[in-house]
């Protein structure tokens, strides 16, 4: 049942991929300028980069030309559907690289796949030069996903509380979605989960498949629109993007 359900979900994911900048996909507000945030950052690192959890290894096409990319992930994540190819197959939370050897390090929508991320942050920190820059984003509400490899979500505070933790110092914490938006988006992926499960399991509720289908843009746009006129809040966001640093001198 596992292995049919990832396979189902290999199908659609690569069927929805083109339209995943049009509100016809389910996720198309959390992929909405999602990563211009993250791009940002990215775009003014140098040196040596180590991206953890590369997957398709978008952030090396946003890194400058002054950087030097290294792409990891883990061999699981090959059998959820992701087509990367990465330079190096290692865990996160026990990396084969030496001390003080990177510049930057970068884990977008990794650390809540770490069973002990304490420890991926740990070895994070080791792995950095001083003065190094460590970006990380999670989700924080955002449905359950490449089960059972998902283990935990953070506020900003528990995030800022696991960065300090570990001697770094968070320069800035960032957010993307709007409390309306990220109310949106995740009616827009129940309504699809809805109709994936009715065509699993062949229900008589599939034959509601096409109200539910032409509700998704409807939600996604409305959403959109009225997270524009509303004043916006940090009260629930989609995700988190924090920039941190190692200090220049660290006590021994």
């Amino acid at each position: 049942m596992v292995f049919a359900q990832i396979s189902l979900g290999k199908f659609l994911k690569k069927r929805l991929h083109g339209l995943r900048k049009t509100p016809i996909h389910p996720q198309w507000l959390v992929f909405l300028n999602g990563h211009m945030t993250v791009a940002g950052m990215l775009q003014k690192l140098s040196g040596s980069v180590l991206d953890i959890g590369c997957g398709d290894r978008w952030v090396e096409s946003k890194l400058n030309h002054r950087c030097h990319y290294l792409g990891l992930d883990y061999p699981g994540t090959v059998a959820l559907g992701y087509q990367g190819k990465p330079d190096l197959f290692a865990d996160g939370q026990r990396l084969p690289l030496k001390d003080a050897c990177m510049d930057a390090i970068v884990m977008l929508d990794v650390l809540e796949h770490i069973p002990q991320p304490a420890k991926a942050v740990a070895e994070a920190t080791r792995v950095l030069k001083p003065g190094g820059t460590l970006i990380i984003q999670v989700p924080f509400l955002y449905p359950l996903h490449d089960e059972p490899f998902d283990f935990q979500r953070w506020t900003e505070h528990g995030l800022n509380e696991l960065i300090q933790a570990h001697g770094l110092t968070c320069q800035q914490i960032g957010y993307h979605g709007a409390p309306i938006e990220t109310a949106a988006a995740l009616g827009a992926i129940a309504l699809a989960k809805a109709v994936l499960d009715a065509l699993r399991n062949k229900r008589l509720s599939l034959l509601l498949a096409p109200l539910l289908i032409s509700a998704i843009p409807l939600l996604n746009i409305a959403g959109w629109l009225l997270a524009r006129l509303m004043p916006n809040s940090r009260l629930m966001p989609l995700s988190y993007i924090i920039l941190a640093n190692k200090p220049l001198e660290t006590i021994a």
